[in-house]
């Protein structure tokens, strides 16, 4: 079965049945779930973005140098998803530091039924490292050695289904467009689509003497989320996702291997300080996912971002007088 088959039997009516479900206005417990009034909320933030993966057959660790910046958003009520732009600092001015290409992207979109998430990256340049029992050996990276040449894309789609949805808000524990005013959590089950592209030189390991690799994941995942509310106004979110992905769905029939089974982990955090009309928080987000080409050829991708974000809400609905 082809990628566009998954595709056509899985994902497109898991989307069509995300996008109805979060385009449904049933209300949830208004003691448990503060829905606020206002149209717009405008956020700035500052971020940082870590991304490294290992070949698991050279045991060479790949990190694309640091990344971090400022940025400024906006989310209004009636879109699902939030929007922002970012400026990159890192590395600006500095001769230690290559000159590379990064995109890092999230669309997030959150309902009262479905919670999910659009990862898009994109890395040009790579520094290497040893790795020695699960230690990368880092240095500096003006003493690392740099591969210009290298370049890897990833797009990664993860949704899943909140079943406590009438006391429990995903979106008022990582995005406080909303606020959890009673602790509450719930457990989540959904599904996941991977797809990894790898340009390089013969660094990596060569397959059908050919080196730029990809693949595509597609899996299951299910986990627990919980929002802490404690003080007047604070509240600490986790969430914890595990999932088993199958590989190999881009191969051809006579090259397939047969389909390979790998784990996955996605967990999010953050802590919110919310008031009617502000909002501070810290958010930070850690996946891990394995993409297998062979049985013994694989390569383990460690993404990461941390956010300091300010929140401002405005254009509040007038009330009527009664």
């Amino acid at each position: 079965m082809t990628s566009k088959h998954y595709i056509k039997k899985y994902l497109i009516p898991a989307a069509v049945l995300f996008f109805l479900q979060l385009s449904s206005i049933k209300a949830q417990d208004s003691n448990y779930v503060k829905k606020y009034d206002n149209m717009l909320s405008v956020k700035i933030l500052s971020y940082y973005d870590g991304f490294d993966f290992k070949d698991k057959v050279s045991g060479l660790n790949y990190i694309p140098g640091l990344h971090t910046g400022v940025g400024t958003g906006f989310y209004f009520k009636y879109i699902p998803f939030d929007f922002s732009v970012r400026q990159e600092f890192s590395g600006l001015g500095d001769a230690k530091y290559h000159k590379r290409k990064t995109t890092n992207m999230q669309l997030k979109g959150y309902s009262k039924y479905f919670a999910g998430d659009i990862f898009i990256q994109k890395y040009n340049g790579f520094y290497t490292s040893e790795v020695v029992s699960y230690k990368t050996k880092y240095k500096t990276l003006k003493e690392l050695e740099y591969k210009p040449d290298l370049e890897i894309f990833l797009l990664d789609a993860v949704g899943k289904y909140i079943f406590n949805h009438e006391h429990f808000s995903y979106k008022a524990g990582f995005t406080a467009y909303e606020r959890q005013l009673i602790s509450s959590g719930s457990f989540m089950c959904g599904a996941s689509l991977h797809l990894m592209k790898i340009k390089s030189d013969s660094t990596l390991v060569r397959i059908n003497n050919s080196s730029d690799l990809k693949t595509c994941n597609f899996g299951v995942n299910t986990g627990y989320a919980y929002n802490f509310v404690f003080g007047k106004r604070s509240t600490l979110f986790s969430s914890i996702l595990l999932g088993l992905n199958v590989s190999n769905l881009l191969k051809k029939a006579e090259d397939n291997p047969g389909l390979l089974l790998w784990p996955s982990c996605y967990f999010k955090g953050a802590y919110w300080l919310n008031f009617d009309k502000w909002s501070l928080g810290l958010t930070c987000v850690y996946n891990v996912i394995h993409h297998v080409f062979e049985e013994d050829v694989a390569v383990y991708i460690n993404s990461r971002r941390v956010e300091l974000l300010l929140i401002r809400r405005l254009f509040y609905k007038k009330k009527s007088k009664k």
